[in-house]
């Protein structure tokens, strides 16, 4: 079967998370960028963006989420013209359950098409409705196809899956709430206290009261600070005093939709007609994670079925290796906190594909 040979890859992946109370907001992308040596001269980038932001009900049992995920596509020709430019954007919705005190969770998502109209930079010429870049017959449309991801996640031993979710904001607010009476108390009695003066006597007699509310607020603002302070050491305390023991079992599917009259990139760069993805494919995966050494390695193993998009293909199973391995603390001169930092690592083996990966993070 014909398949796409690519070399110098770079894939470039990033992302940041917010959270605000029980309202979360994230964003990653991903770029990749290799050459096709089965079209000399060609290479292609592709980037997948993600925008999303999620709620957390029933004290975060239960998270819903939605978003966007924009996708870019690029085939340059060296020395050549662009040969095609790709950008769309389709909705994500997700959600969540994690039952407080149980020890397993349930996930999904759904992701609508993501497409858009195909032109090229330069040197375009057309036949009737036939647009070329070049040698090449551009393709009307680039589309990836809807998905449906289902998870679910069950873990043995004595560390918590769900342990609940207390929200900061929450477990502060009986003091912000008591600091505002006090101050609205002061308030009233200072403007009984005002109003029985006169003129002159209440101008000599509001830069004390000031001053006094000002040394009161001071003091008022430095207990909540020692309050914050209080729980947060109580919550990143709760946290380190789990148990660490742990067996992490996972399984999912991955439902990928059909297109319609698509062409495989192979079959768009040998210029003929190469239909793919007729039919949704089902990918299954399972995976396993543990720590057989406490607080220092963490390794995963796990499996998954790569199904073929083209109608006589055969499906490819893979098998994955990862860790962490946990550093020691550092704070990079003072540039950021301080924290205990780790080495990832990936592999994924199948017959004619091999892919491995390194990563550096926090432990936790």
């Amino acid at each position: 079967m014909p398949t796409v040979n690519v070399n110098r890859f770079v894939d470039l992946n990033f992302g940041a998370t917010l959270q605000f109370g029980g309202v979360g907001v994230a964003a990653t992308g991903d770029l990749q960028q290799f050459d096709l040596q089965s079209a000399s001269g060609l290479t292609m980038q592709v980037g997948l963006w993600k925008a999303l932001g999620a709620y957390g009900l029933f004290d975060g049992q239960l998270v819903i989420g939605a978003g966007a995920r924009i996708l870019t596509m690029q085939i340059l020709q060296r020395g050549g013209p662009t040969l095609l430019t790709v950008s769309g954007a389709g909705p994500e919705v997700g959600a969540l359950l994690m039952p407080t005190g149980s020890q397993w969770r349930a996930g999904g998502a759904a992701r609508a098409p993501v497409g858009g109209g195909v032109s090229g930079s330069d040197n375009l010429t057309r036949q009737g409705d036939v647009v070329r870049a070049a040698t090449f017959v551009l393709p009307s449309t680039v589309e990836s196809p809807w998905e449906v991801d289902l998870g679910l996640a069950y873990q043995l031993g004595p560390r918590p899956l769900n342990p609940g979710w207390e929200n900061p904001h929450e477990q502060e607010s009986w003091m912000r709430q008591r600091i505002a009476d006090q101050r609205a108390e002061r308030a009233l009695l200072q403007e009984a206290e005002l109003s029985s003066m006169t003129p002159a006597e209440r101008l000599a007699r509001e830069p004390a009261l000031n001053a006094e509310e000002a040394r009161q607020r001071a003091i008022e603002d430095a207990e909540l600070a020692r309050e914050i302070k209080r729980l947060y050491d109580q919550r990143k305390a709760r946290y380190a005093n789990w148990p660490r023991e742990k067996i992490l079992l996972l399984a999912s599917v991955l439902l990928t939709g059909a297109s319609s009259q698509a062409v495989s990139l192979q079959g768009f760069l040998d210029q003929r007609v190469e239909t793919v993805g007729k039919s949704v494919t089902v990918t299954p995966r399972l995976g396993m994670e543990g720590e057989p050494l406490r607080d220092r390695l963490t390794l995963r193993v796990g499996t998954y079925v790569e199904p073929s998009r083209y109608e006589a293909g055969t499906p490819r199973q893979h098998f994955t290796f990862g860790g962490d391995v946990r550093l020691f603390p550092i704070d990079f001169w003072g540039l950021v906190p301080q924290a205990n930092w780790k080495i990832g690592f990936v592999i994924d083996l199948a017959p004619r594909y091999e892919n491995y990966g390194l990563a550096i993070g926090t432990w936790h």
